[in-house]
């Protein structure tokens, strides 16, 4: 084996300057660029974006559903969103009502499909990043996952039949959730039309549910490829911009 390390640019958001990651990530060999991210906190490869979060943040950013905008906001734009969340376990597990926390991360990992990494310091998180990017540009194909294909209903199947089939093939909806969702709006166009609101007080649908059924309503595939942001969309961050801005890097 190689003893050779290998180098990989790594964009870093301009507000990581202080999380001593990026530091880490120049001791392993990486070459860090900064930038000002429109979504995510690192690059690591065209389609990967990871989300760094302390223990603190991360508690905070369930109860105020900032969480899931920018798990929604990764989604429009990668196909690989990631989410670190750092901290010791300790923190982990002083948190109050770990039962939240672990809720929302299950939403994530099971209806948003993102990996959530948990790493207990920043240099471990810059290892962490390393190794998502020497994994990522190792693999000369991704294969996205398949959208669950709408079974077709038999031509003596009844029309309502046909309308919970088409209304089951929505992300996370079961026969259950699609007999309600029927109910409720009356039939699938209904169903495609509501809001995200109007989805979300429908029993066992919820925030998260709804605004992943919207986004996969409203998403063309053309669109989807196009919000991509690609590594070398980003360059280096004029910091003489930022000051004349009044160190706005929002």
């Amino acid at each position: 084996m190689s003893n050779k390390k290998e180098r990989f640019r790594i964009v870093v958001d301009e507000r990581e300057r202080r999380s001593r990651v990026p530091d880490a990530l120049k001791e392993l060999g990486m070459d860090v660029e900064y930038a000002m991210l429109d979504v995510g906190d690192y690059i690591v490869y065209g389609d990967c974006c990871i989300e760094r979060k302390s223990i603190d943040d991360l508690i905070n950013s369930i109860y105020d559903a900032r969480l899931f905008v920018q798990v929604d906001d990764m989604l429009k734009r990668y196909s690989r969103p990631i989410v670190i969340v750092e901290g010791s376990s300790t923190s982990i597990a002083s948190v109050d009502r770990p039962e939240v926390m672990y809720g929302a991360l299950a939403s994530l990992a099971v209806e948003f499909r993102v990996p959530i990494l948990f790493t207990p310091s920043y240099m471990h998180t810059a290892v962490a990043i390393v190794a998502l990017a020497r994994h990522c540009n190792s693999k000369s194909e991704y294969r996205e996952p398949l959208l669950r294909r709408i079974k077709k209903s038999s031509s003596d199947g009844s029309s309502k039949e046909q309308q919970l089939s088409i209304i089951a093939s929505l992300p996370g909806i079961g026969g259950k959730l699609a007999s309600r969702l029927l109910e409720r709006f009356g039939s699938p166009m209904g169903v495609f039309s509501a809001s995200i609101a109007d989805l979300a007080r429908v029993e066992g649908i919820g925030y998260a549910k709804a605004r992943r059924i919207r986004y996969v309503l409203d998403s063309s595939i053309g669109s989807k490829i196009a919000k991509y942001r690609m590594l070398d969309d980003y360059t280096h961050v004029n910091l003489d911009d930022v000051s004349a801005n009044g160190g706005d890097v929002s």
